[in-house]
């Protein structure tokens, strides 16, 4: 009896591990040929290959190295593979990215850091009329007009911060730069004393994503508890620094709480429940908020402006603080093209505030960034999405349950798209039609379609005033007492967090 249950247990291993998925990759090699390139695995053996290779690669060490150069050779239009019975595609042929970007509703976002009470509820990972609902109030934030009113605002918030640069951690430094911008200029608190851990909150938030984010890439035991277990899997036999980062999620939603609570009591005491809706995004929630009458509702609303402001300020703190650091990084790679840089910046920018019409005098500033982008975007991999229903893109049939990736970086390193694809030549943008056979889906660094980047715009102002400043004040230097590697935190990003020097100009 007991042998009959073995095989019965060891048939049913072998058809969700092996034959359910390998029956799935088989049949669209089948139909696609060499435009479909499979690769089975038991385990996800190829996500740990790829970190492996990571570490030790003797050129230059990013994880996508891998998939770069076999996209290179087949030039596939997909690429599947397996972690378990889980199905991976990625999608590499523009067409196709297109058809998933525009029908987003298809898709479920697979939350990084699989928390319930950080990111979920936020506008990034929310669905349906709830993420409707979130992008109208937020909008309007994000429209030009709103958004030059803040330039003086950042330059100010720059030179207070850039003049105590550490090259201990050059990273840190920029998070705690964008990552106030975001709270005075988006959620109206108007001190930059917030502290956690001995860490700015901004600075806390932005870490505590990035080590939740990583952790699922240290091994493959960690990672296989969370496919199974999804969210319950922070509580399922932790380790000693799992409980120590739930620890510190706990400390730091608390404060975040309480500067939301203390918003909704400034408004009930002084009894303006009508908030002026242009006026920041924490004040735009609590106006939601103080709408609602019931309890039980109010609570679950508590939870969104705490997750929003969680999110939010994670996004506008973490993705643009590793965007300046990888310009950064390049700019002192490429030493002439800094020097160009900085006269342009000189030439158009003579006073100490860089105002929003000298920004769009900054040619090869943009063009720089743009490079940088195409090349080694934070948003490298989009956010990873689950099918939340049998669909067909095209041709190409996705079943519910299938883990989607939609690889446009690939197009981004393409010989097809872009001359000498593989060789950092920020001029390139200078050109009228940097891009070859462009159907405007090619090149999409902050993504596209209804649920692309809301704060695109916001960012590459920070960006271009943060980068102009610097230039004004440091000579950027590659620091070579360190190894430099791409990895995969919770963005693509440069490490480690002291790859450059800044030193002062005199």
């Amino acid at each position: 009896m007991i042998i009959y249950v073995l095989y019965a247990v060891l048939g049913l291993i072998s058809y969700l591990f092996v034959i359910k998925p390998l029956t799935e990759m088989i049949r669209l090699k089948l139909q696609f040929g060499k435009d479909c390139k499979i690769s089975f695995n038991f385990f996800g053996k190829e996500i740990y290959d790829q970190l492996k290779e990571t570490k030790e690669s003797k050129n230059e060490r990013d994880i996508f190295n891998k998939q770069k150069t076999a996209y290179n050779k087949y030039q596939y239009k997909f690429f599947m593979t397996n972690m378990l019975w889980i199905i991976r595609i990625s999608i590499a042929d523009p067409l196709y990215q297109k058809e998933a970007l525009l029908n987003h509703q298809l898709y479920q976002k697979v939350d990084p850091v699989c928390h319930n009470d950080l990111l979920s509820k936020g506008l990034m990972w929310s669905k349906g009329e709830q993420w409707k609902k979130q992008r109208l109030l937020l909008s309007s934030s994000f429209e030009f007009d709103s958004l030059k009113k803040k330039v003086p605002m950042i330059n100010e918030i720059t030179q207070s911060k850039i003049d105590n640069f550490s090259n201990e951690n050059v990273l840190s430094s920029l998070q705690s730069i964008t990552g106030l911008i975001v709270i005075k200029s988006f959620f109206g608190i108007q001190t930059d004393q917030i502290y956690i851990n001995n860490t700015e909150l901004q600075v806390e938030i932005a870490n505590i994503m990035n080590e939740m984010g990583y952790m699922r890439f240290k091994s493959q035991i960690q990672s296989t508890k969370r496919l199974i277990f999804g969210t319950k899997a922070w509580k399922i036999f932790p380790t000693k620094e799992e409980k120590k980062l739930l620890q510190r999620v706990k400390d730091m939603r608390l404060i975040v709480e309480n500067l939301v609570q203390q918003r909704i009591k400034y408004f009930e005491d002084s009894n303006n429940s009508q908030i002026n809706n242009n006026e920041n995004f924490l004040n735009i929630l609590v106006n939601e908020y103080l709408k609602i009458k019931n309890k039980k509702q109010q609570e679950t609303t508590l939870d969104q402006i705490i997750q929003e402001f969680i999110t939010l300020q994670f996004a506008g703190t973490d993705t643009t603080a590793v965007l300046l650091y990888h310009c950064l990084y390049f700019l002192a790679y490429y030493p002439q093209a800094q020097e160009e840089i900085r006269r342009e910046i000189n030439e158009s920018c003579p006073s100490s505030y860089i105002n929003e019409n000298e920004i769009n005098n900054l040619k090869k500033l943009s063009a720089f960034i743009n490079e940088v982008l195409r090349l080694k975007n934070p948003a490298m991999r989009p956010i990873i999405r689950v099918a939340t229903q049998d669909h067909k893109l095209k041709d190409l049939k996705i079943k519910k349950g299938w883990l989607v990736c939609i690889d446009y970086f690939l197009q981004n390193q393409s010989e097809k798209h872009f001359d000498n694809a593989g060789q950092f030549n920020y001029t390139r943008w200078l050109q009228d039609k940097p891009i070859k056979e462009d159907n405007n889906f090619i090149y999409m660094p902050f993504s596209a379609g209804p649920r692309n980047c809301i704060g695109s715009q916001m960012a590459l102002l920070e960006v271009k005033i943060i980068l102009g400043q610097i230039l004004k004040r440091y000579q950027i230097m590659i620091n070579k007492n360190v190894e430099v590697s791409w990895e995969i935190h919770f963005n693509h990003q440069l490490s480690p967090t002291n790859a450059v020097i800044l030193n002062k100009i005199k």
